[in-house]
């Protein structure tokens, strides 16, 4: 056999197992199991096929890529986002991203790749058709393993809850997934000449978009219904045949019938008892999470005005997030690192030109889609121009409201190299016919010069698979173990220790997250019974990697809060305090860094410096309980007992608060009373905490009721038999003796 047609077949194989083997990879072995095994799969495959695409374009240049209008806009995206990177916030983040996202300025790379190797392969219409048969193979797979999820004879993942989220680990990917296929299957119903095919891929496209639905993902759900009604009002006004037209104008008004209904019984119990209708009809502009989204992209506002050209760099929101952080979002996740929107995440990663790079992938694409048609005014050329934009609308819409994933972005980029196929088919065609293909391709004389650049090739390819691949896959690995050992054998920590120094040795971008799993176990660690010398040993690794941390990203305080914790265990208080400083000073309206700073000045002494930074923090938003409680807590400690008292009163309605640190407060003053008071709302939350018991005792005890403190013990032992044999009814002797054991 010809070898450039053994290349061809080896292509296609490999693209035939992006589509049908990434979507479902996951890998128990790795750490982020649903994210990094798709992840390196794509990546390991697109070098694969890239490199044999290269050699078969060194060999034949008829497998080179015509120039389309879409090819410019994937290239000027690569281009922008490269520039972003150099000039960007965290060069080395941006380019590698990390285990969590698996995106990065590399895996842009990957995706032009892939996109240049479908450009230059699959150049007929066959071609194509097969491609998204194995695409609807994939889809339809999907749509099952979401049904099976629903009727629950399939494990749904614990982060999803019961929302269907396939084998994605996560609801809104899987509902992107499953629009993007039902649009691909729409596609071939009106393409496909059999008959029997078109019924099969008309049904598919309405067995998937339940799916959609049983994810329970809203802006996913908005999408599919904004796609579906741009289609029908596409065809309505375009189509000539009057069945089209009629039918087109049915579901345009179905869907709208079905928002008025579901409007008039938002309040009966259907509603109410259905998951996907209750994140509905619990959604208005004052619900926290659509407020917190408006407070985050006008966060990214901010950014923008800091970097308007070409932004701060790939996977840099995280410096954003926290130098803009408003303090209302206290009540949400702390740690934000995509804007959750795709026009502020691109404005984030690329500035204006990443937006507009990013938005001409759209525009290119509907003026291909469209020239096509208007060329011809041919129905098969509607229904090609007709269902892709619409599919690019709904995921446009999607993606208004979430952020991207690996596998909806090679479906993405599948659906632009098919576009940029259309346009090549509207010039001079540069596809081998298949009567032509053998003669042609063996007339073509195989060179020195190609062999060398072929070889030039295959080496580069060993290289890319190693540095790229191996090692971040190796220390991955790893870190998994050190997980595993550290969750089985947490007292042996010369193994744990030795693991994680075999994942910082292979120095990739899996050290940050390696860095802050190992501090999760030096911090447990330090709570047992471990021996001291293996703690110190534990911390100085923490603190020699978080030192490396903050010399690698000096600008992200995560990092100096980490360092900050790890000098605090140490005992280096003024160190900590100036790393904590540090990171006040990147995140200035942050109250949990006030909060920090502020337990490192009363450790240091300076308790009106503490007080300050307490008083700061509960003034930035008084609704904060948790900067209720700290301002409180300190001014007790200054002195300041009806201030402390007038804000309890006005963010409790109380004195007497469930709160450990109110409590050791109100000790510290001596107002046991309040120490008493405090404990019994404490135990009224949790009545079945012994030890709750067992501290209200000595609270009874500091007030001189010694039968409350007996009955208090008595109640402990009754909670936590074990506790009479461990101290229990020596301290109720010694209470009955007139002793004061309890007493601090």
């Amino acid at each position: 056999m010809d070898i450039q047609k053994i290349i061809r077949y080896l292509i296609t194989g490999g693209v035939f197992a992006v589509i049908l083997v990434t979507p479902f990879y996951i890998s128990r072995a790795l750490f982020f199991p649903y994210i990094t095994g798709k992840g390196f799969i794509f990546r390991i495959a697109v070098e694969i096929i890239f490199a044999l695409w290269i050699i078969l374009a060194i060999l034949d240049k008829n497998y080179r890529p015509k120039l389309s209008p879409v090819l410019w806009a994937a290239g000027a995206v690569v281009f922008v986002l490269t520039l972003s990177t150099i000039f960007g916030a965290d060069h080395y983040r941006s380019f590698w991203s990390n285990y969590e996202r698996m995106e990065g300025l590399i895996s842009h790379f990957h995706l032009l790749a892939y996109f240049l190797v479908l450009a230059g392969v699959f150049k007929t219409s066959v071609d194509w058709r097969r491609f998204f048969y194995a695409v609807s193979v994939s889809g339809a797979a999907m749509a099952l393993y979401g049904y099976l999820q629903a009727f629950g004879l399939t494990a749904i993942s614990l982060q999803s809850g019961i929302r269907a989220d396939g084998t994605f680990g996560n609801a809104s990917y899987m509902a992107v997934f499953m629009i993007l296929n039902a649009f691909i299957a729409t596609h071939l119903f009106f393409s496909e000449e059999r008959r029997w095919l078109k019924i099969i891929f008309g049904l598919l496209a309405v067995l998937e978009v339940p799916v959609v639905f049983l994810t329970a993902t809203r802006g996913a759900i908005l999408g599919l219904m904004g796609g579906a009604v741009l289609l029908a009002v596409l065809f309505s006004f375009l189509a000539k045949d009057r069945r089209i037209r009629s039918a087109s104008i049915s579901i345009v008004a179905s869907v709208f019938v079905l928002v008025a209904v579901f409007i008039f019984a938002q309040n009966t119990d259907f509603v109410a008892q259905n998951y996907v209708f209750q994140r509905f009809r619990n959604l208005d502009f004052s619900e926290r999470t659509v407020q917190s989204r408006f407070i985050i992209w006008g966060m990214s506002i901010e950014g923008l005005k800091e970097r308007p050209v070409l932004g701060w760099g790939m996977e840099n929101y995280n410096q954003v997030f926290n130098k803009y952080y408003k303090p209302e979002l206290w009540q949400q996740e702390q740690w934000f690192d995509r804007s959750h929107n795709i026009i502020f995440d691109w404005l984030t990663h690329g500035g204006i030109l990443g937006l507009l790079a990013y938005l001409s992938l759209y525009g290119s694409a509907i003026y291909v889609l469209w020239r096509g048609y208007v060329r011809s005014k041919l129905f098969e050329n509607l229904a090609v121009a007709a269902v892709f934009t619409s599919l690019l609308g709904a995921y446009f819409i999607h993606n208004f409201f979430v952020f991207d994933n690996l596998v909806s972005y090679i479906l993405f980029f599948s659906v632009l190299a098919f576009v940029h196929f259309l346009y090549a088919q509207t010039g001079k065609s540069t596809a081998l016919t298949s009567a032509g293909e053998s003669r042609a391709l063996a007339s073509l004389a195989i060179t020195p010069a190609k062999l060398l650049g072929s070889a030039f090739v295959v080496l580069a390819l060993v290289v890319s698979l190693y540095f790229l691949n191996v090692k971040p896959l190796l220390a991955n690995t790893r870190l998994l173990q050190a997980l595993k050992d550290a969750n089985s054998q947490g007292q042996n920590v010369d193994l744990i220790l030795s693991d994680f120094e075999k994942v910082f040795s292979y120095r990739t971008f899996g050290t940050g997250e390696a860095r802050e799993q190992l501090i999760s176990y030096v911090n447990a660690i330090a709570r047992s019974g471990v021996d001291p010398s293996l703690k110190d040993k534990a911390f100085k690794l923490s603190l020699s990697e978080f030192e490396n941390q903050v010399k690698e990203s000096p600008n992200d305080a995560r990092g100096h809060i980490f360092l900050s914790a790890v000098y605090n265990h140490l005992g280096r208080n003024e160190e900590a305090l100036s790393s904590a400083m540090r990171a006040l000073k990147l995140s200035p309206k942050k109250q949990s860094i006030m909060f920090l700073v502020a337990d490192y000045l009363l450790v240091l002494g300076d308790a009106q410096g503490a007080y300050e930074a307490v008083k700061t923090a509960y003034e930035l938003d008084r609704s904060n309980g948790a900067a209720a409680v700290n301002f409180a807590a300190v001014a007790m400690t200054v002195g300041r007992q009806n201030e402390a008292e007038k804000v309890l009163l006005e963010h409790f309605g109380q004195l007497a608060v469930p709160d450990q640190q109110i409590i050791n407060a109100y000790a510290r003053v001596g107002r046991y009373d309040l120490v008493r008071d405090s404990w019994l709302e404490l135990i009224k939350d949790e009545p079945l905490k012994a030890q709750h018991h067992v501290n209200l005792a000595a609270t009874y005890l500091e007030l001189g009721e010694r039968q409350k403190s007996i009955e208090e013990l008595e109640r402990a032992i009754e909670l936590n038999p074990a506790f009479k044999g461990q101290g229990g009814d020596f301290l109720i002797n010694e209470i009955k003796a007139g002793r004061n054991p309890l007493s601090r």
